[in-house]
């Protein structure tokens, strides 16, 4: 979402509460991406390629506003597309992984069968490019949507959850944690530094 008259655009990283910010967020916007998925969750790399000429030739220079966005711890993230892959209308579907266990569908992400992308990845700029100015953590999201509002000059929405994953109840078993935290070794610094 663009909001450039208010000094930021806001790149939605998959499973982070993005369509919420959306939907809290919309009517403010210059631009708003919703479908495909792929050109809703661009990368700060594809923004600099797509957007950035779109916004500056009606006015809005790169560097006259931040761009923002949301991350996930990466194991919770992964877990998260883990249980959205279970639900119902994915039977049949070759994403489908209502008969993989965590532990499996982890053990494939690592192999490289499975290719979730990275945090690391999404913020990462063209060369000379500004960099993503404002990194939130999804477990701070409230911090993120009050910074938003603010620029905005508007109250603070009540954002609700949205398009989310459905519920398992289980925990993650420590060696299952230990091969994740391993494979987006970047993405968990990425975390850690995030506001």
């Amino acid at each position: 979402m663009a909001m450039a008259r208010a000094g930021f655009c806001f790149l939605a990283m998959t499973k982070t509460g993005s369509t919420a910010v959306e939907r809290s967020f919309q009517r403010h916007a210059e631009i708003v991406v919703r479908r495909p998925p792929r050109m809703k969750h661009a990368t700060a790399r594809t923004f600099d390629r797509v957007f950035v000429p779109v916004l500056e030739h009606y006015g809005h220079p790169r560097e006259s506003y931040e761009l923002v966005c949301v991350v996930r711890e990466p194991v919770d993230w992964a877990h998260s597309w883990w249980r959205y892959r279970s639900r119902p209308e994915t039977v049949g579907s070759p994403q489908h992984t209502g008969d993989l266990s965590f532990d499996e569908f982890a053990e494939r992400i690592v192999a490289g069968e499975i290719n979730l992308g990275s945090a690391t990845n999404f913020v990462r700029t063209r060369a000379g490019r500004p960099p993503v100015d404002r990194i939130y953590r999804y477990e701070h999201l409230d911090e993120a949507i009050a910074w938003m509002a603010g620029r905005l000059g508007v109250d603070v929405p009540a954002v609700g959850r949205v398009n989310t994953s459905p519920r398992a109840e289980f925990p993650i078993a420590a060696s299952t944690r230990r091969l994740l935290e391993e494979h987006y070794a970047r993405d968990v610094v990425l975390h850690e530094r995030a506001l």
